[in-house]
């Protein structure tokens, strides 16, 4: 026959085929860098932006939600109870003042 066609097939190892083919991923067009909007000055931004509209009080979407995530980060709970001791001393103290000064006003009217 006439039409007889002899077809030739060439195999490789694996280790050859490393270095015969190349087979990283190439695209037609570079890739364009894509800038990340999430950054902190756009966060504050747009916080400033929706200060009067952000609900008070909610479990999320609320400045008491921001309090409570950014209080984690601030050991808040210990800085108020580092402060309490403070503020319990202040409230005698002017429980002290009040006492003295009625002492004062006391003194003053009986020797009028």
């Amino acid at each position: 026959m006439a039409n007889d066609l002899q077809i030739q097939k060439t195999v490789f190892s694996t280790v050859d085929f490393g270095k015969v083919v190349d087979s990283t991923f190439k695209t037609f067009t570079q890739p364009v860098p894509q800038d990340d909007p999430d950054t902190p000055e756009e966060f504050f931004r747009l916080y400033e932006k929706l200060f009067y509209v952000i609900d008070i009080t909610g479990p999320t979407n609320s400045h008491e939600y921001l309090v409570t995530k950014s209080s984690e980060l601030l050991n808040f709970d210990t800085i108020t109870e580092d402060i309490q001791p403070l503020l319990d001393e202040i409230a005698q103290l002017r429980q002290e003042n009040l006492g003295l000064n009625q002492q004062i006003l006391t003194l003053e009217t009986n020797m009028i």
